[in-house]
C-alpha cells in the first residue's frame, strides 16, 4: 500500500466527488472554523487547480 498525505488523499477524494466538496466547504463556512476553513481552502486548491492545469494542457 501507497503511503500518502491527508492532503493528498483529500485531493484525489476532491477530485472524484466535487459535490462532497462543496458540501464540506458549505458546512465549513456556516461552522466558522477558520482553521477548518484554511486546510480546506489549502485541499480544493489543490485539487481544482490540477484539473484546471490539466485541463488546459489538454487544449494547447
Amino acid at each position: 500500500m501507497k503511503n500518502r498525505s491527508h492532503d493528498e488523499a483529500m485531493v484525489k477524494l476532491f477530485q472524484a466527488n466535487a459535490s462532497y466538496a462543496a458540501e464540506l466547504l458549505a458546512e465549513g463556512v456556516q461552522d466558522g472554523s477558520t482553521d477548518e476553513l484554511s486546510t480546506l481552502e489549502r485541499q480544493l486548491s489543490l485539487a481544482f487547480a490540477a484539473i484546471e492545469v490539466n485541463s488546459t494542457s489538454l487544449i494547447y
